[in-house]
């Protein structure tokens, strides 16, 4: 399969996911676009679309959004997002990806148990795992803008509600991103024909988020929970 039809079918799935989760762009588009390019290339290829479908859900759900709710979060971030852009140079990629499919796959295991639950509900008001959560978020989301799983777990834990966790989640992540744009661009991973060929694959974007925002308003919240843990166990094994 030629390297562009591949790039567009992985960028449709991926704005599918994202609007039917909350998260998940780059969850889906940097493990498998990574296959059969470098994976910082990867990352400078998907970031304008994980910014701009995150800007849209945030004002889309603006209303369900407290500041509170996500506080003890971007305190974390704002100490692991730079160590994850600098170790995104430093270390090899092998090691970051096997880090973060352990990560995930961990968490998952970690909600699906009875044991996992009641500690999630225990501890979900604790400032200390909202910091820590975040800094692991910031970490991975600096290394390759895959910050989603930390994040999504503890803001699950504090919300029944589909709708709120999306708006959570994509305010949180709307923050990160306009911090990593000074970041990245600080470091010369975006360029002009980078961008240029990005842009390229808006119309397949765009399809992607109309299909999963339709499927989002004909689902329970149960329905929501499986996709979400189901993304990140297949995400994991994508990683590994």
């Amino acid at each position: 399969m030629p390297h562009e039809l591949a790039t567009a079918l992985i960028l449709l799935l991926s704005a599918l996911t994202m609007s039917f989760t909350g998260f998940g762009f780059a969850l889906v588009s940097v493990p498998l676009l990574a296959l059969f390019m470098p994976i910082k290339t990867a990352v400078a290829l998907q970031f304008p679309y994980c910014l701009v479908m995150f800007s849209i859900q945030a004002w889309r759900y603006r209303s369900l959004v407290r500041w509170a709710d996500m506080r003890d979060l971007l305190y974390g971030t704002a100490v692991g997002l730079p160590l994850g852009a600098f170790l995104l140079y430093y270390l090899p990629e092998m090691m970051l990806k096997r880090a973060l499919a352990v990560l995930i796959l961990g968490a998952v295991l970690l909600t699906l148990t009875a044991w996992g639950r009641e500690l999630g509900q225990r501890y979900k008001d604790n400032r200390w795992w909202g910091a820590a959560a975040g800094f692991l978020s910031g970490w991975f989301l600096g290394a390759y803008t895959i910050g989603g799983p930390p994040a999504a777990v503890y803001i699950l834990a504090r919300t029944e509600d589909p709708a709120q966790a999306k708006g959570l989640m994509a305010w949180y992540f709307t923050g990160q991103f306009v911090l990593m744009i000074f970041i990245y661009g600080a470091a010369g991973m975006f360029t002009l024909d980078g961008l240029l060929a990005s842009a390229w694959y808006s119309p397949v974007v765009v399809l992607g988020g109309v299909a999963g925002g339709w499927a989002f308003r004909r689902v329970g919240n149960r329905a929501f929970r499986l996709a979400v843990n189901g993304l990140l166990v297949l995400t994991a094994v994508l990683l590994w």
